[in-house]
């Protein structure tokens, strides 16, 4: 490892297409489960080979979209905590608010959304192989009840049927909401991931089922799932902890082994093998050459910029688009329709909702650590008003 990259970088374009390829793919994810599962070919080994492909490659986030979840969890732990390391705490109360409004105003506004769309569009007789299909979501009628503990992440695996990828979003901000006290443990990264290792042992312990939880049924197994995914938050903390603002230089043999592992491992169905793919990612994005220039160019910056919109937005566009078409289009027309309305539906909310989220969390940041009379004198360290934490799995962007 002979030298370091990306000292004096504060933006980093290369994890914002990172997000915004790992969106799409839960974007695809989430719209292929609407299509009835075709029926494998009668041609010898082709059940095995898209077995393999679908269940034991990287091409399993197709199949079952947990591990794009997973590394937003490790994106998010790198990136807040490298801001935090460059610039410094702005203390808990403000950095706590901060994350709050980031990412409680767009949520309660993705849920009042999926409201108005069932109002629009829910179709209260739809078949029965439909609603098998509409992930989860209007199985009943929305209540006062189902809004309040949605919009409040405080809704359980039987609850969260308004907007059910809101799942993660619980986990995030109970993960991240006091992460200034990692500084007290910066240069003991080791120390601090076996601290997450353990807080997802006493996780699995409590109930969580390992490589399965999301929720739980009740307010204690929420609070244990929370738990189990911390060692996915920490992995992203550690590495950034780590190594500060620089990346290390991988020669040649490195580079290679650690992109082969990295496939590996998000080719295996074990959320502890997705974090190490992903801090590996992470590695690998950052490296100069040509993985890293091709993702600094191209769309999925683009996608990248709208991934948190995108996330919040695109379960109930789809199955709004399964109720409104389901009696006048095949289910690969519906897919197609569900993504493209969702898309457009992102770069709507992006503008009015995200990014005004966005400058609110900034104000209050900066009022109440002005309040505290908090202060960064060095020239290493920025106010406060410059900067941007990233809300769900790091998807708000870098902060710059």
């Amino acid at each position: 490892m002979p030298g370091h990259v990306g000292r004096s970088d504060s933006r980093l374009p290369e994890l914002d297409s990172l997000r915004g390829i790992a969106a799409l793919l839960v974007l695809l994810h989430h719209a292929v489960q609407i299509v009835p599962r075709i029926e494998n070919p009668d041609i010898p080994g082709f059940n095995l080979l898209r077995y393999t492909l679908m269940h034991l490659t990287p091409l399993r986030v197709i199949e079952f979209g947990r591990p794009a979840v997973l590394f937003f969890f490790v994106l998010s732990g790198y990136v807040l905590t490298r801001a935090l390391m460059i610039g410094g705490s702005p203390g808990l109360g403000a950095f706590a608010a901060q994350r709050t409004i980031r990412l409680g105003l767009p949520v309660f506004v993705s849920v009042l959304l999926s409201v108005a769309l069932w109002a629009l569009f829910a179709d209260p007789n739809l078949p029965a192989e439909w609603r098998d299909r509409s992930l989860y979501t209007w199985l009943v009628p929305p209540d006062l009840e189902q809004v309040i503990s949605n919009s409040l992440l405080l809704a359980t695996n039987d609850t969260m049927r308004l907007n059910v990828v809101l799942w993660s979003l619980v986990h995030e901000w109970r993960l991240t909401v006091l992460l200034p006290l990692v500084l007290l443990l910066r240069g003991r990264a080791l120390l601090l991931a076996a601290g997450v290792l353990a807080l997802g042992w006493l996780g699995i312990m409590g109930g969580a089922g390992e490589d399965t939880a999301v929720l739980g049924h009740h307010l204690r197994g929420s609070l244990t799932a929370t738990l189990y995914f911390a060692p996915g938050i920490g992995a992203g903390v550690a590495l950034a902890v780590w190594l500060g603002r620089d990346m290390p230089v991988l020669n040649r043999d490195a580079w290679l082994a650690a992109t082969v592992a990295c496939i590996a491992f998000f080719g295996m169905a074990s959320d502890i093998a997705i974090y190490a793919g992903s801090v590996l990612l992470i590695v690998l994005a950052r490296q100069p050459g040509r993985f890293r220039a091709a993702l600094r160019t191209g769309p999925a910056l683009l996608a990248g910029r709208l991934s948190f919109s995108l996330y919040l937005v695109h379960v109930p566009v789809i199955v709004a688009s399964l109720h409104l078409l389901h009696n006048h289009a095949p289910p690969l027309v519906i897919m197609i329709f569900g993504m493209a309305a969702a898309l457009l539906t992102a770069a709507a909310f992006h503008p009015l909702v995200e990014e005004p989220a966005r400058l609110l969390a900034r104000w209050a940041e900066r009022r109440l650590s002005r309040r505290r009379g908090w202060h960064q004198p060095t020239a290493e360290r920025r106010p406060p008003m410059g900067r941007d934490w990233g809300p769900e799995g790091g998807m708000g962007g870098v902060p710059r």
